[in-house]
């Protein structure tokens, strides 16, 4: 076999280039075979010559592809037994030196070639040597120079939890994974007092020794400043792929899938236990476990395996032919008195109020005596319906509309003269019997103007051109609050709650909604327009309404930058104008702490992503075609999502020009929006 030194990508044997990363491989000329003398099978310490020729050549050509070793070659005072396996760092070999076994690990050059890499590498390997513990391979050797660096480990004698699992799985009951467990989480609080994680730890990363402890070979330990919550996530994971009976356990219980779907009790394992896995497997890292120590107190508090507290689904029971007759409820014959009377008093109340004037003696207290009228004409019920209309509607608005659902909320009754039935007439028209408009609520304190101009939409210094005309528009200082939000709209998902922060995790549909129902509720024209075709919601926008909306991307620019070129909406420092992953990791907070821009705008940069109109294309920008008032492409499956949030940092998700997508169809973490309106 053949591998690229460079990547370590396995190549035929006459490739003369890398297929992956295109680094020439200088060809070897194999070294004529001769017969093998007595002499020279009882010289084994002499490396081949083709070794020698290809040691020659790494050093004249530093790309040279890597040969794998024999058994019976000889490296740096190791006699290699076998290769093992190779992995993204280096090839794995066992090897013997004073008859002793180890874990031969030989590192690519390429783990040298970036300085961040040479770094993270050499900090690994001297913090790894300095564990100290019976649950961690010991380390016997470490070669950290740029030429042919390794790590020599001990030989565990055993067998790895991976070819446990598969081979002999009655052996993993419940109380061998919680033994397992215990021993796995002391040896990672070892490992994290050392700067070092667990986070990238797998099955195959750990042995059960002869002696039957949990041994931590080397490749499952990484370097890195992650969080303790990362690790209890890890290995909360490993567990439920221990003792999953699943056949796609590795599938199922895989970290990447358990931050996206919710984790489910497992089946036959107690429910104490089925409990502490569920506070490991969190997707939301604040309501996980919050410490190492917490988990392993939970564990040694747990009572000891019971097999009548094993989690089980409900059987459904299928009911046999016998046990199904005996099941078999006769129909009653008898009349339903109870439900004839309900129908004959409300046939009694339609008929009373269809054909006599009871109507009006209870409602407009008339002095007529009781009579029977028969239907009265078309105008006079339309009439009547508009007199109720004006009297009951104008105390509670309708929970439902046109634009989609919205809670209750009480109202002013309109002033004004009532219509009389008696003094309309017949001259009474349609338009003077709807239903009064709402008086049109005023532009609130916290809309700042936006006048109209031009600038360069999606350039910053590196191109001081503008390109786009934009008109004047109003924007809300702050990110929608979680308060305004639940006034019309059932409460958000939110990752944390509070009246007075930024409402996240709520789909672009849904917002459409909220802006048309408030526009409606406050006397506005509702700026967009749903409409469906074939089973699909349309929706269309008049930006020359005066109802809510959400900013296109042009005006969320444009406001952001508030006529300057910062890397951040208000400043070139990020941590002066936004809440990011420096400075609240993973936690909104309350909305205008930082500083504004010059607009007076606040949060324009991070505590919530906020969702834009404009269709998501990623050449949008470089490829538009329409320079004022640009609204963004005409189709699409995503909606664009601009300003980043608690969970980017310093850098490109933060950047004022940094374009993010979502779908619209569904809420997304710790992104929300602000209010804007044309007029």
């Amino acid at each position: 076999m053949k591998y690229c030194l460079n990547c370590g990508t396995q190549l035929p044997e006459k490739a003369k280039f890398c297929t992956v990363c295109g680094e020439e491989q200088v060809a070897i000329a194999p070294t004529p075979e001769k017969p093998v003398t007595p002499s020279e099978k009882q010289a084994p310490s002499q490396p081949p010559p083709a070794l020698e020729k290809a040691k020659g050549k790494s050093e004249q050509y530093p790309t040279l592809s890597l040969h794998t070793l024999e058994p019976g070659d000889e490296f740096h005072g190791y006699t290699i037994i076998r290769l093992m396996n190779k992995d993204s760092e280096g090839m794995k070999y066992i090897a013997s030196k004073n008859d002793k076994e180890y874990i031969l690990k030989v590192f690519y050059k390429s783990r040298y070639v970036d300085i961040d890499k040479l770094f993270d590498q050499q900090t690994l390997l001297s913090r790894i040597n300095k564990l100290d513990s019976e649950h961690i391979a010991k380390v016997e050797e470490i070669n950290q120079s740029h030429n042919e660096a390794f790590l020599a480990t001990r030989f565990v004698q055993g067998i790895s939890l991976d070819k446990l699992k598969k081979q002999n799985p009655q052996r993993i009951t419940e109380d061998f994974v919680r033994d397992v467990a215990i021993q796995l989480i002391k040896t990672t609080m070892l490992i994290r007092k050392h700067g070092l994680s667990v986070n990238k730890l797998l099955l195959s990363s750990m042995m059960i020794d002869d002696a039957g402890k949990l041994v931590i070979i080397s490749s499952g330990i990484t370097y890195g400043d992650t969080d303790e919550r990362e690790d209890i996530h890890t290995i909360g994971a490993i567990l439920a792929q221990l003792l999953s009976k699943h056949t796609l356990y590795q599938s199922l219980y895989r970290p990447e899938r358990l931050l996206e779907v919710k984790f489910q009790y497992l089946h036959d394992v107690t429910n104490s236990f089925n409990k502490i896995l569920a506070m490991c497997l969190h997707r939301n890292i604040l309501h996980r476990a919050t410490s190492l120590q917490q988990v392993l107190d939970s564990l040694q508090k747990m009572p000891a395996y019971d097999a009548n507290d094993l989690w089980r689904e409900q059987e459904k029971h299928t009911l046999g032919m016998d046990e199904l007759e005996r099941e078999i409820i006769k129909p009653r014959l008898g009349v339903e008195w109870g439900f004839v009377v309900l129908v004959g008093v409300v046939l009694l109340i339609i008929a009373l109020f269809l054909f006599t004037n009871i109507f009006s003696i209870i409602f407009r207290r008339s002095d007529q005596p009781f009579t029977i009228s028969g239907f009265l004409p078309t105008d006079s019920l339309r009439t009547d319906a508009a007199q109720s209309s004006h009297r009951v509607g104008g105390d509670i608005s309708p929970s439902q509309t046109e634009y989609g659902m919205l809670k209750s909320t009480q109202r002013q009754a309109p002033q004004g003269p009532s219509l009389d039935r008696r003094s309309a007439g017949s001259a009474t028209s349609p338009a003077t019997t709807a239903k009064p408009a709402v008086k049109q609520a005023p532009m609130p304190d916290y809309m700042v103007h936006i006048p109209a101009g031009s600038f360069g939409f999606g350039r910053l210094k590196e191109n001081l051109n503008h390109n786009v005309s934009q008109n004047g528009f109003y924007i809300s200082k702050y990110e929608l609050t979680q308060k305004e939000w639940v006034r019309y709209m059932k409460p958000a998902a939110v990752s944390l709650a509070g009246d007075n922060l930024p409402v996240e995790n709520i789909s672009w549909e849904s917002i459409i909604t909220y802006c048309n129902g408030r526009s409606e509720a406050e006397g506005l024209t509702p700026a967009y327009k749903i409409e469906f075709k074939d089973q699909e919601r349309i929706v269309s926008c008049s930006f020359n309404a005066n109802g809510w909306r959400l900013p296109t991307e042009a005006e969320w620019e444009m406001a952001a930058k508030a006529g300057a070129l910062f890397e951040y909406s208000g400043s070139d420092t990020h941590n002066d104008v936004s809440w990011n992953r420096d400075n609240s990791p993973a936690r909104i907070q309350p909305i205008g702490k930082k500083n504004a821009n010059s607009f007076g705008l606040f949060d324009m940069t991070g505590n919530v992503s906020e969702w834009c109109w404009d269709w998501y294309d990623a050449n949008y920008i470089r490829a538009q075609q329409r320079f004022i008032n640009p609204s963004g492409p005409d189709s699409g499956t995503q909606r664009v999502i601009r300003g980043g949030n608690v969970m980017n940092g310093e850098g490109r998700n933060l950047n004022i020009l940094y374009r993010d997508r979502g779908n619209p169809n569904r809420g997304i973490p710790y992104v929300g929006f602000r209010l804007v309106r044309s007029r």
